[in-house]
Parts: structure tokens; C-alpha cells; sequence
């Protein structure tokens, strides 16, 4: 389940034989400032919108995972001087302490080895995750007060990485395809939500950089009324149904905005990873389906860039659901896909 500031989206998966099959999808929009950046301001309107997305998905099963991401989340990559993961776990609060600028006491916190530091063989690097207890807590209240049990709690960047597994877009054969065999590989994942960017740029198959920023699709209907002079509601009417009527100069702020924030992340990875340019972008999120979103960022950024679609992977029941919704709805479940499937882990 993705609670994000335009709606709740709850997909189901189960494994099969050929990987996953979809058993049960839906969204419910949230009323506006209902969630604001990643805090749930509105409680009762955000269990409301979770009972009305079970009750139109019916899924088996009532054990859900969900995602937190934004300031409320830390994510760092640290090194530790080499030890085992049972050694490192009575550990770890002294290392977060050095990271983390919260009390440690406030927050919730995981970590994952990801092996020797290339460098210096005697240090391991450690993907270290806090997030503020108070934020989870609230999100596991609003899941409870729906009749749903939290099994898991994880990132969106992460969960974008695990969607990205399950399509084929970090298998290596895909991406060096695209490279001189001499360079590193490195892809970036941008998920573009209504008030919120999550980037995850994977180099040689592993997580190199992870950066949420606020900025989305919000940014443009704020535009759309300023240049209209429209209330939200018919902005955002605006964007979705009659978007060849918005004023150029309009999606032009925005495509500045939305270009100097990617390119801010973009920098920050290329000066710790210069050798290894970003050559590839897989485009997600509510916000990457306006029209020719992928054709504006390639032809700004200069790097390749495409929509993705994770039904293009997954087994469906053509019988069960309508293929030009799956295919609307697509890049918006990459979220809910990465999920979903934290269920098979072994």
C-alpha cells in the first residue's frame, strides 16, 4: 500500500511460475493537504480512503507493506570497520548516533551490509536507514483503524529498486547495451509524485545515490493558476483532461523547476561517481505521465529517458482487468509493485 499525497494505491501480488501475477489493484484520491510532506495531517480522511481501496480491491489478505520516504527518512551510506551482521546489530545505534540528526531514541532503525568498501578492504560499506518513530506510528494507526496489519515498513527508493528488479531494468545484459564496455552503468529511477521525487541511481547493479526532494506535479497546477487564474480543483481538472489548452509558458516553469531539481541530484552523484555517468532514465509516478514527459527530460537533461510500465512484466488476467486502465495506471504502481513484493522475500 502507497499512501502518498494524491491517494492510496494497494496492489496484490502472487508468484507464479513465470514470477508474479496481479491479484487485486485500486486507488482512492486523497482530499488535498490530507498528507503533507509525507506526514498524515488528516487521519480520518486518510483511514477513509484506505477502508473505500480495500473494499474496491477486496484482497486476500489483510497484511499490508507500506513505504515512508522525505524528511522524515535518513538513508546513508557509511562505512564500519568489517564485522559480522550479528556483531554490527548491538552496534549500530552507537554508528547511527554519529549520522542520524535526530535523537536516537525517536527514531526506528535498519541497516543492510553491502559488503567491502573497494577502498579500503578492511571497512565494509553499510546502508544505513532512520526514520522518525512518530511518522510510522501514524501510518501504522491509520492501516489499524482499516483492519490492516503492518508487516513492513520500507523506502520508497528501495521499493522502486525492488519494481525495477522484477522488470528486467537492472539486469545487466539490459543496461550495458546502451554503454561503452569500458564505463561503469549506472541508471536512475524517478519516481514523480504529486508533491514528491524519489531518485535511486543504481551503478553496477547496486545503489549508489538515493535523494527524495519536494517537487511534483503539484508545481504544476500551482502554475496552471497563476497563468489561468483558475482555483485548484479546476487546474487540476486542467492538467488531466484538457492539458493541450495550458498556457506554454505555464508547463515551461514547470519544466525548469523539475529539470534544475533532477539535475541538483544528478550533480551530487557525479561528484562521488564521476566515472560512472548516469546514461539511462526510467520515469515513474503520476507526474511522468503527461504528455511527452520522457521526450522533454531527454531533450533537457541530454540522457535517454522512458515511462515505465510493470504490467508489461507482470502476469494479468485480461478477463479480471481492463488493459487501457493498467496501462494509465502503470507508472504510477511502481511504488506498490516494489512492495508488494517484500511478501517473497526469502
Amino acid at each position: 500500500i502507497d499512501i502518498s499525497a494524491s491517494g492510496v494505491k494497494l496492489l496484490e501480488l502472487s508468484q507464479v511460475r513465470s514470477g508474479y501475477e496481479l491479484q487485486s489493484m485500486a486507488f482512492v484520491p486523497l482530499p488535498r493537504d490530507a498528507i503533507v510532506e509525507n506526514t498524515v495531517i488528516d487521519s480520518m480522511a486518510v483511514s477513509q480512503a484506505l477502508l473505500d481501496v480495500v473494499e474496491a480491491a477486496k484482497p486476500k489478505t489483510r497484511k499490508a507493506v507500506i513505504a515512508v520516504s522525505g524528511n522524515a527518512v535518513i538513508i546513508k551510506v557509511i562505512q564500519v570497520p568489517t564485522v559480522t551482521e550479528f556483531d554490527l546489530e548491538s552496534q549500530i545505534e552507537f554508528e547511527a548516533d554519529k549520522h542520524v540528526p535526530y535523537d536516537i531514541e525517536d527514531v526506528y532503525l535498519d541497516f543492510q551490509i553491502l559488503g567491502s568498501d573497494a577502498e579500503q578492504p578492511e571497512m565494509m560499506d553499510v546502508v544505513l536507514v532512520a526514520c522518525k518513530r512518530d511518522i510510522v506510528d501514524d501510518y501504522q494507526l491509520v492501516l489499524s483503524e482499516a483492519g490492516l496489519e503492518t508487516k513492513c515498513v520500507d523506502c520508497a527508493v528501495f521499493a522502486l529498486e525492488n519494481a525495477a528488479e522484477v522488470m528486467g531494468l537492472l539486469d545487466e545484459n539490459v543496461v550495458v547495451e546502451s554503454f561503452e564496455e569500458d564505463e561503469g552503468q549506472a541508471v536512475a529511477l524517478v519516481n514523480i509524485g504529486a508533491n514528491l521525487i524519489n531518485i535511486n541511481i543504481i551503478k553496477n547493479g547496486q545503489m549508489a545515490f538515493v535523494r527524495d526532494q519536494f517537487y511534483g506535479g503539484e508545481n504544476l497546477v500551482e502554475e496552471i493558476q497563476k497563468e489561468h487564474g483558475l482555483g485548484y480543483q479546476a487546474a487540476e481538472e486542467m492538467k488531466k483532461t484538457a492539458f493541450a489548452d495550458v498556457n506554454p509558458e505555464a508547463i515551461e516553469r514547470f519544466y525548469v523547476g523539475l529539470t534544475s531539481e533532477l539535475v541538483r541530484s544528478l550533480d551530487f552523484y557525479a561528484a562521488n561517481h564521476g566515472e560512472s555517468p548516469v546514461r539511462h532514465i526510467y520515469l515513474m509516478g503520476g507526474g511522468s505521465l503527461l504528455p511527452d514527459m520522457a521526450t522533454e527530460l531527454e531533450q533537457r537533461l541530454g540522457i535517454h529517458a522512458e515511462v515505465v510500465n510493470p504490467f508489461n512484466k507482470i502476469k494479468v488476467n485480461k478477463k479480471k482487468f481492463d488493459k487501457d486502465e493498467l496501462d494509465r495506471m502503470g507508472a504510477m504502481m511502481m511504488v506498490p509493485v516494489g512492495l508488494a513484493v517484500r511478501s517473497f522475500d526469502a
